[in-house]
């Protein structure tokens, strides 16, 4: 197999990836940086509680159901709130 034909496989390889996680995670990348935010804040001010507490504030505030994204975050790996805050970075999500 050539070069071209290598670069091919793993660049296609890389989109379907990249649009795997943005289907996984339902939020646009603004809602979802919005809330890594936020979760983050307050994470460090009042620590994680190994729930999705300050994540569902965070959609109590925005008028979005938890339920809509938090699915989708876990198969992220964002189980609790320093999970989201660690693993559901935007820039990765959205590979940008």
């Amino acid at each position: 197999m050539d070069k071209a034909r290598r670069r091919e496989l793993r660049d296609q390889y890389k989109r379907s990836e990249r649009d795997a996680r943005i289907a996984h995670c339902a939020l646009t990348e603004e809602q979802l940086s919005d809330l890594v935010d936020a979760t983050d804040e307050l994470v460090v001010e009042q620590g994680c509680f190994h729930d999705t507490r300050h994540a569902e504030q965070w959609a109590e505030r925005n008028g979005i159901a938890p339920d809509f994204f938090l699915p989708g975050l876990r198969e992220l790996g964002g189980y609790c709130d320093c999970e989201i805050v660690m693993n559901c970075d935007p820039g990765i999500v959205f590979d940008r």
